[in-house]
């Protein structure tokens, strides 16, 4: 499976936010019960004194705090789940934030852990709305409380680790990255790394450079994502034992999930740290392919015909075939299973593609047990991750929405004026010039992406 460049804290949970409708999980907040006070009788020898009674002083005015409203679908199917959809994978690196919205309003997705692309050390300066930090603090100053940020250096697991990076930079390049954040956004603002793709490397999963990026996500109070391999998955038990204040999120291909699912499910109830995120890309599965990846080219168009001709024509077995495939698990440990898309193909964000991706997901929920349809949609996320994070309203994101995509001799001339070699990785000074040449043309760099 290919994934995608991924360019896109205080989490708030939702009893600390109130309103929401009946069918929301309850607060977790703690509402004290009354003390029985000590009835203590006055000694019979002990003159009574009289108080003058005390001037009250004023109550402080309450904080008032801002709400969000857990909302429903628009798009709704007979026979499906139709509740709201908290989404955990989401791999968007390469949607349109300004469009992506309106595909989650439309099928009542409120929440998202999203796996954001963002590389080099960010500059406050240097901020654009299209591209790295600057894209997701854009994004949650237009949808506060509705975004869960992770991040990745934006580069594949299969290019990590055909140019030795694992070994070499990549604990450095979320280090800088995470650190360059926090004093733009906030410390309680980057969320999460994710999504680590272990599955791509030779080395097991608890590799000493995997821990290395586990301990600094711990260090930070902050989550982690990663896709284990069944052959590996002795090395999650490790983890998570290992880490028992981490939260981690996984997912697996759907072969890797028939071979370790009894592994797994020993593991998610033993482990409260543990969640696993069922997602549309996996439940979308036709002749051991995922057909979202299958499917990606470099011809958009066609890339949709495809992908749509085969949905319409498999959807009830693909149906079927993740109901077997994911109903033991939520049987199992209903309240450690979550929902997403993983969907990361340009193509993919198409409404004909992203609608039918949802779709099919609410009917695979709809065939789990009634009282597990609302914990896989949203509430598991909600109790275990609760709801996105706001941000200064102050922090100047550039408005790119004007801008052209670059072209190759202005990207040339940018290259050129400030020094930058071949390659993927750029120095802060060099990352920092770029930009700003780059807001100087106003114009959009042309992020290349992975195709099937």
């Amino acid at each position: 499976m290919k994934k995608q460049v991924m360019v896109f804290l205080a989490i708030l949970m939702i009893f600390g936010y109130g309103c929401v409708p009946e069918n929301a999980p309850p607060t977790a907040e703690s509402i004290p019960s009354p003390e029985n006070e000590a009835m203590r009788p006055a000694a019979e020898e002990e003159p009574i004194i009289k108080e003058e009674p005390a001037i009250a002083e004023p109550e402080p005015v309450a904080e008032k705090k801002e709400t969000f409203q857990i909302f429903n679908p628009a798009l709704t199917y007979e026979g499906a789940y139709n509740g709201p959809l908290y989404a955990t994978s989401e791999q968007v690196g390469s949607a349109s934030m300004d469009t992506y919205f309106e595909l989650l309003d439309q099928n009542g997705i409120n929440f998202f852990i999203g796996m954001f692309g963002i590389s080099g050390e960010p500059q406050a300066e240097t901020l654009t709305a299209d591209l790295g930090l600057g894209e997701v603090i854009d994004a949650v100053q237009k949808h506060p409380h509705r975004i869960i940020p992770f991040f990745n250096p934006g580069i594949g697991g299969e290019e990590i680790e055909e140019e030795g990076y694992l070994k070499t930079d990549l604990f450095n390049w979320y280090k800088n990255t995470l650190t360059a954040s926090k004093k733009i956004a906030g410390n309680d603002f980057i969320r999460g790394f994710g999504e680590v793709e272990t599955q791509e490397w030779s080395v097991r999963h608890n590799d000493p450079k995997i821990i290395e990026l586990i301990n600094l996500a711990r260090n930070n109070n902050i989550d982690f994502m990663f896709h284990p391999v069944a052959s590996k998955f002795g090395d999650v038990k490790k983890i998570v034992e290992a880490y028992p204040n981490t939260n981690f999120i996984i997912h697996m291909f759907r072969e890797d999930l028939e071979k370790s699912k009894i592994e797994l499910i020993k593991v998610l109830k033993e482990h409260d740290n543990l969640y696993f995120s069922m997602d549309a890309a996996h439940i979308l599965f036709v002749d051991g392919n995922d057909i979202i990846y299958t499917y990606d080219s470099a011809n958009k168009q066609s890339s949709i015909s495809k992908f749509v001709s085969t949905y319409d024509s498999k959807e009830q077995s693909m149906i079927n075939g993740a109901v077997k495939a994911y109903k033991p698990l939520v049987d199992a440990v209903p309240d450690k299973v979550m929902w997403g898309t993983e969907i990361g193909p340009e193509y993919a964000f198409d409404p004909q593609v992203f609608d039918r991706a949802v779709k099919i997901s609410r009917f695979v929920i709809a065939g789990f047990d009634k009282e597990h349809q609302e914990l896989v949609g949203y509430k598991n996320a909600l109790n275990g991750f609760g709801q996105g994070v706001v941000v200064d309203a102050n922090i100047k994101v550039l408005d790119t929405s004007s801008w052209q995509d670059c072209t190759d001799d202005q990207m040339g001339d940018c290259d050129e004026s400030c020094k930058i070699p071949d390659g993927d990785v750029l120095t802060a000074e060099q990352e920092k010039c770029f930009q700003s040449c780059l807001i100087e043309k106003q114009c959009k760099e042309i992020v290349e992406m992975d195709v099937g």
